[in-house]
Order: structure tokens, then C-alpha cells, then sequence
């Protein structure tokens, strides 16, 4: 399993340097765009994002879409060098038409899902539309960002299947990553565990750098 560092974890006033840190030590970075309506928090918006991605010199940029509205930033995210966009779709009732314009933009679109999206009615046809998924390991909403262990579970399950590129993200620790480095899920997004200690990253996480 492969370490994907979350810029917004960073020092957000030396962006520069926290990109230049995750491109000495890792070969994938990622970034979440937060409007401050789905979720509370508010990071990049597409000019900061397209900045980022064309500094960067990673093997491997994927973007969050934690937005309202998704097709307002379809546009821009098409000139920006990104791998891989993930849609929430945990608030979106038309999820699947939304994918399905991202994909005719040309744009590599996978999903992010957390936990309520394991009871959507349209589940089934969402996993059909991608071979990328983000799973969420925390409930964004959760005050004290427990890890879920039954969104583990289901990550596992969906890395299964050889075709698919599976992510985690929230509160990935060093123990969570040291259990579940040999599975077959694809990355592990982190950010505090990186950017709080960025001398510890580099020694627990030296084996898999470059």
C-alpha cells in the first residue's frame, strides 16, 4: 500500500515547502477541496490547486471534490494536471449523472464514499461507474474523528477485485498503516501523522520512499 501525504494537513502559509517535502520523500500527493458547506472546513480553492499541481513534480496528484456543487469547478478541473478527481457523493441525489459528466469531460473521475453511502439505493450502480475509490475511515461530522473499522472492512472487500484502486483516508496512523501495508488496498491518504512530524515520517515511512 502506497502513502499519498494530504496538503491541507500542511502549513498552509509555506505551501511551496510542504510540496517540495512531499516530492523529496513521496511519489504521490493529495489534495481536498472543501467549500465549507458539505463539510465545515474550507482549504484550497481551483486556482491554489491548479498551483499546486503544476509545481508539484509527484508521479501521482489526486484531488477530493468535497463541494456543493461538483459541475461548478468541472471546468477548471479540466485544465488542471491532475490523475484522478474523487466526487463526494454522500449529499448528491443525481451522483451518477454528475460522474457520468465528469467522465465525458475527460476527466478521470473515481468516488469517495463514507459510511452513509453504504445504505444508498443507487450503491451498486455508483461502484460501476469507477475503478478508483476513496473510502472515508472517519464520519467527516464526527467531533472526535474516530476511526471506522467497518469502512476498513468494506475498503478491503472493494480491493478484492484486481481492477479496482482503492484508497483510505481519515486517521490513518503509523500502526494503521504497519497493519494493512501488505493488502491489497491501493494508498493510505495521511496528513497529521505527516505533517506533525515530518523527521518521524521520513523514518517510519523510509522502506516504501523512493
Amino acid at each position: 500500500m502506497r502513502v499519498s501525504p494530504s496538503i491541507a494537513s500542511g502549513d498552509v502559509l509555506n505551501v511551496a515547502r510542504e510540496v517540495d517535502y512531499i516530492d523529496k520523500y513521496f511519489d504521490s500527493i493529495h489534495l481536498d477541496i472543501e467549500d465549507g458547506v458539505v463539510l465545515l472546513g474550507i482549504t484550497f480553492g481551483m486556482k491554489m490547486a491548479k498551483g499546486i499541481c503544476a509545481y508539484s513534480r509527484s508521479k501521482e496528484k489526486t484531488i477530493h471534490l468535497e463541494v456543493l456543487d461538483p459541475l461548478a469547478y468541472l471546468e477548471d478541473l479540466k485544465k488542471i494536471d491532475c490523475d484522478c478527481v474523487f466526487i463526494q457523493v454522500s449529499h448528491l441525489q443525481n451522483a451518477i449523472e454528475i460522474i457520468g459528466k465528469f467522465k465525458e469531460a475527460g476527466i478521470h473521475t473515481g468516488v469517495n464514499l463514507n459510511d452513509a453511502d453504504l445504505d444508498r439505493e443507487d450503491l451498486r450502480e455508483i461502484l460501476a461507474l469507477s475503478k478508483d475509490f476513496l473510502i472515508s475511515t472517519t464520519d467527516p461530522f464526527d467531533p472526535k474523528q474516530e476511526y471506522l473499522s467497518e469502512m476498513e472492512k468494506f475498503a478491503l472487500k472493494l480491493a478484492e477485485n484486481e481492477d479496482y484502486k482503492v484508497w483510505i483516508d481519515g486517521c490513518v496512523t503509523y500502526d494503521t498503516y504497519e497493519r494493512l501495508k501488505e493488502s491489497k488496498l491501493y494508498s493510505a491518504v495521511i496528513g497529521r501523522a505527516i505533517f506533525s512530524d515530518r523527521e518521524l515520517a521520513i523514518k517510519r515511512f523510509s522502506p516504501i520512499m523512493k
